[in-house]
């Protein structure tokens, strides 16, 4: 056997210590290893069950209470999930240490998805979003990267100082989020502890890396990661569809409105994964890889705004199925995430390109445009109207809102096939000439 399959077979199935002393940053084709793709598979029970808790409280009429629960929920899975994946990018060696670590990992993700709901149901009375359970989860996904940032220190010595910081940060992070469980502190002040701890654990990274230089993470890697978790997440879309659907159809049987639903879903989940793969990442990074931290930030209003995509059309379903909730709360639901979802991509491209162009401001204005007019239409028509199944009309006015928001996707992949494109080529052009 030539020696270099030897070498790979060895690679692949003989899983003992091996030393983390960096992987190569500029590798390219770089690609996720089954261990990160099974590390993912949490993440989608996790986006779902906060999509699911957003479209119950939204449904019960607590909007600030569910949005507050769900922002923190969002943080607090997307976080944990890319810490690891930053991690992996420098330092994955697949040997048996990193395995059972990242096994741990997932155990704090189911472990943190079952404080889901007290989290929302706590939110809902007034309380903090926070919990003994969420935390336990929390502690658990983050501290197993402890042991790995120093591992990796011992390793790599000339990145020994950015590893300890890591380590450092992580340790003092977790500290700080058990005090705002522990500790009886007023509901504005935890909150207000809340969003700081967010911030400083975003900052820090940024400001280790400046000062104590780059860890060897490779900006293609990176942008296939994200880009995959990117897909999970759509995923809560297409099974928001067919929870949509499956309301209409269990209360009326199939109609041209079940059938418009479902294919406005699939359309607007299609359109979304096409509006999002137009964005250059990997192709930028690997060019350009100072700008990773801030892409990577811009993900995680993109990974919110596209769960809440899915919570819309449960919210949808949800009405449909109790007729208690108004035409207005239900286009409202469903359009303003899809509009978050087209201003994240506007803002994602913007700030991995690092180019302006008024082209991309009057065909983001029109891809605006669809789900404006479905506000209007349900204005128009009665914001406060019930939509019931026994209610020819306001079911076809549903589906008709549906039909318009799906379509705002839509206009933004044709605009920028047709026109923007061109400019996308340009500004890479100039910056890599």
């Amino acid at each position: 056997m030539q020696e270099d399959v030897r070498r790979q077979l060895f690679d692949e199935l003989r899983h003992r210590l091996r030393p983390m002393r960096g992987r190569d940053p500029r590798e390219r084709g770089r690609s996720s290893t089954p261990l990160e793709l099974l590390y993912d598979l949490t993440y989608v029970v996790a986006f779902g069950a906060a999509a699911d808790q957003l479209a119950t409280h939204l449904s019960d009429g607590h909007v600030a209470a569910a949005l507050g629960a769900y922002a923190f929920a969002v943080f607090s899975i997307s976080w944990a999930w890319m810490s690891f994946t930053w991690f992996a990018s420098a330092y994955s060696n697949d040997d048996v240490v990193l395995r059972l670590a990242t096994l741990v990992q997932m155990v704090g993700v189911v472990v943190l998805t079952f404080g889901l709901p007290v989290s929302a149901d706590d939110a809902a009375q007034g309380d903090s979003p926070n919990n003994p359970l969420m935390l336990t989860g929390y502690v658990v996904m983050r501290l197993p990267l402890v042991a790995l940032w120093l591992r990796a220190a011992r390793a790599d010595p000339a990145h020994a100082r950015t590893c300890t910081g890591y380590a450092a940060t992580i340790v003092v992070a977790q500290a700080a989020w058990a005090a705002t469980v522990l500790l009886p502190l007023p509901l504005a002040l935890t909150v207000a502890a809340l969003v700081l701890l967010a911030v400083a654990e975003m900052t820090v990274p940024v400001l280790l890396e400046e000062r104590r230089g780059r860890l060897p993470w490779n900006a293609g890697h990176l942008a296939e990661r994200f880009s995959l978790l990117t897909l999970i997440t759509l995923g809560e879309v297409v099974a928001a569809t067919v929870s949509a659907v499956s309301a209409l159809v269990g209360e009326q049987g199939w109609s041209v409105g079940a059938v418009v639903v479902v294919a406005s879903g699939l359309v607007l989940t299609a359109s979304l994964w096409w509006a999002y793969f137009l964005i250059p990442s990997r192709v930028v990074l690997e060019q350009l890889p100072e700008r990773t931290f801030a892409w990577r930030y811009a993900h995680l209003p993109m990974f919110g705004s596209i769960a809440a995509v899915g919570a819309g059309l449960r919210v949808a379903a949800e009405g449909v199925e109790s007729g208690e909730l108004s035409l207005g709360h239900l286009t409202l639901a469903m359009a303003v995430p899809v509009v978050c979802v087209l201003v994240m991509v506007f803002a994602t491209w913007s700030v991995l390109m690092s180019s302006y162009d008024l082209t991309h401001l009057p065909l983001f204005a029109v891809a605006l445009a669809p789900s404006a007019a479905a506000v209007v239409l349900a204005w128009a028509t009665g914001f406060d109207r019930r939509v019931k199944t026994g209610d020819g009309a306001s079911v076809t006015l549903l589906v008709l809102v549906v039909a318009l928001i799906a379509s705002s996707a839509v206009v933004e992949v044709v605009g920028h096939e047709v026109v923007a494109y061109g400019h996308t080529v340009r500004a890479l052009e100039e910056q890599v000439s």
